[in-house]
C-alpha cells in the first residue's frame, strides 16, 4: 500500500449516516483510505485523535470577509484564520464590499484579494440587484457559487457597499430570478419585505425610541414572513433555485413547510447560532454590539425556530459573520440606530452548536449534515467538498465534544474581536482542536498556523437545471 502524506488514527468518524470508529489516511490533499487504524499504510505524519470525534470541516455558505474596500472590518486574512479557528474549511462569501461584486471586474478584484491571503478556501457569491441584472450570464461565467439578492433598501451610509445588490419591487425581482435560474445558480434572498421596515422605523423614530430594543420592533417578524411569502412564490413561477438566508422566526419556517406540502421544492433556508440560542433580551445585555439584520427574536420565536431546526426544516447553519469595528458600534450606545448591522460569528459557530448537542438538542451527525453536507450538496460541490470519503478533499475538523470553555472574544483573529460581544463569557462544551484543509493542519489546539495564500476558490462542479414552473 502507497505510503501516505498524514493518518488520523483513533478518533471517531461522524458522518450523517452514523458515527463509527475508524481511521483515515490522506494523500495528495485527499481521503485515500478510510479504515481500521491498524489497515492505515504508513505515513508521513500521524495525528492522535485519541477521545475526539472527526467531522467534514465546516461550509459556512454565509459570510462577509469585507476585503475589497473596507479593511478596517476585516480583510481576507483575518477572515479566512477565524475561519480556521471555527473548523470552518469553506466560507462564501457575500457580495457587498466596495466595489460590490456585481460585474466581472469587481468579481476579479475580490478573487484576486482572496487568493493572496485566504487560508481556508473560498466561494464568492455575486450580488443580483436592480441595475445590473445584465451581468449575470457572466458572473456565472466567471465562477460565482450563487447569487445574492436584499429585498431592502440599504442604510443610507452604506449604499456605496449594497448599490446594485437589492431589488425593493416585485417586478425587478421577478426578472432577476428568471435571470439566475437561467443560469443554475443558487438565488440568495435576505428576506426582509422594505415597505414594513420603513414603515416600522419611521413609527419608531417619530415616537423617540432609540433604545436597543427598538431596532428589533423596527424589522417585525411579519417583515421576514411577508417576504419569505412573496419570494416563494416568485421563485415558484420563475424555477429558480431559491435560498433564504438566516432565516430568523419560526413563523417563517412553518411557512416554508406549507409551500414545501404544496409541492414547491425548489426553496432552502439557512439559519445561524445566534438566532436559535440568543433572543431580544441580549439586545438589552450587549446593546449596540447585539444589533444584526435581521435582529433577535421574541422568545417564542426562538424556540419555535429551533424546533424547526431540530426536525429538519432548515438545511443549512450559517453565521453571517459580519465584522464591525467597536467605534463604530458605540455610535449606537445612546441612539441603536447609529450603530451598523452585524456581528462575528466564524469562531463561535461551532462550540455553540456542539453544546446544543451536549445539551441532547441533537446528534453530531444532524450536525455535519446541516454544516457541511448540506451545503455542499445544495452549492454543487458534494462531494469533493462537505463529506468524509474516499476521493473527498481532506477538508476536516477534530472536535473534543466534552471540552468545557468560556468563549473568550481576546483569543479571536478576527478583527472585531473588540466589539464580539454576544458570546463573549458564554460557557460552552465541546471545542475544535484541530482543523485540516486539503489534508494540511491550519489550526492546531487554537492556535492558526496555515499559510496566507494557500486557500483556493471553489466553484460548483455541477449546476441544476431550472425546475419546472410550479405556479403559473
Amino acid at each position: 500500500m502507497a505510503r501516505a502524506d498524514l493518518t488520523i488514527k483513533g478518533g471517531w468518524i461522524v458522518r450523517p449516516e452514523g458515527t463509527f470508529r475508524a481511521g483515515l489516511a490522506i494523500r495528495d490533499g485527499k481521503i485515500a483510505v478510510m479504515a481500521e487504524d491498524d489497515a492505515l499504510p504508513p505515513a508521513e505524519q500521524v495525528i492522535d485523535a485519541s477521545g475526539k470525534v472527526v467531522m467534514a470541516g465546516l461550509i459556512d455558505p454565509h459570510v462577509h470577509a469585507r476585503e475589497p474596500g473596507l479593511t478596517e472590518r476585516e480583510d481576507w486574512r483575518t477572515v479566512t484564520m477565524a475561519a480556521a479557528a471555527g473548523g470552518v474549511t469553506t466560507i462564501f462569501d457575500m457580495p457587498n464590499c466596495i466595489p460590490p461584486v456585481n460585474t466581472v471586474d469587481a468579481f476579479t478584484l475580490k478573487r484576486q484579494a482572496a487568493e493572496a491571503k485566504a487560508v481556508v478556501d473560498f466561494g464568492l457569491i455575486a450580488g443580483a440587484g436592480i441595475t445590473h441584472i445584465g451581468h449575470i450570464p457572466a458572473l456565472a461565467a466567471a465562477g460565482a457559487v450563487a447569487f445574492k439578492t436584499f429585498l431592502h433598501e440599504p442604510y443610507p451610509d452604506r449604499m456605496v457597499e449594497f448599490g446594485g445588490l437589492y431589488a425593493t419591487d416585485n417586478g425587478t425581482l421577478m426578472e432577476l430570478f428568471a435571470a439566475v435560474a437561467r443560469t443554475g445558480r443558487v438565488q440568495c434572498v435576505h428576506a426582509e419585505d422594505n415597505a414594513i421596515v420603513e414603515h416600522a422605523t419611521e413609527k419608531l423614530m417619530k415616537a423617540g425610541r432609540r433604545d436597543p430594543l427598538a431596532h428589533c420592533e423596527s424589522r417585525p417578524v411579519i417583515a421576514e414572513v411577508e417576504a419569505v411569502a412573496q419570494t416563494v412564490l416568485l421563485a415558484a413561477h420563475t424555477g429558480v433555485r431559491l435560498h433564504l438566508v438566516h432565516v430568523t422566526t419560526g413563523s417563517a419556517a412553518e411557512l416554508v413547510e406549507t409551500f414545501r406540502a404544496r409541492g414547491i421544492r425548489n426553496v432552502t433556508m439557512e439559519t445561524c447560532p445566534q438566532y436559535l440560542v440568543l433572543n431580544e433580551e441580549t439586545m438589552t445585555r450587549v446593546g449596540p454590539y447585539a444589533r444584526m439584520s435581521p435582529p433577535l427574536r421574541p422568545e417564542a420565536e426562538r424556540a419555535k425556530l429551533l424546533a424547526r431546526f431540530k426536525a429538519g426544516t432548515i438545511d443549512v447553519l450559517g453565521t453571517d459573520h459580519g465584522p464591525h469595528t467597536a467605534a463604530a458600534k458605540e455610535r449606537g450606545r445612546d441612539d441603536i440606530f447609529q450603530a451598523p448591522a452585524g456581528a462575528q460569528g466564524l469562531e463561535t459557530s461551532l462550540p455553540v452548536m456542539l453544546t446544543l448537542a451536549a445539551r441532547g438538542e441533537f446528534d453530531l451527525p444532524f450536525l455535519t449534515r446541516v454544516a457541511s453536507q448540506t451545503a455542499a450538496r445544495l452549492f454543487g460541490l458534494y462531494p469533493r467538498k462537505g463529506a468524509i470519503a474516499v476521493g473527498s478533499d481532506a477538508d476536516l475538523v477534530i472536535v473534543d465534544p466534552h471540552r468545557e470553555h468560556t468563549i473568550d472574544r481576546r483569543r479571536f483573529y478576527t478583527k472585531e474581536r473588540d466589539a464580539a460581544h454576544v458570546f463573549d463569557g458564554w460557557k460552552a462544551t465541546g471545542a475544535p482542536v484541530m482543523t485540516l484543509v486539503r489534508g494540511t493542519v491550519v489550526m492546531r489546539d487554537g492556535e492558526v498556523v496555515g499559510t496566507p495564500g494557500t486557500g483556493r476558490m471553489v466553484t460548483p462542479e455541477r449546476v441544476a437545471p431550472a425546475p419546472p414552473e410550479v405556479i403559473r
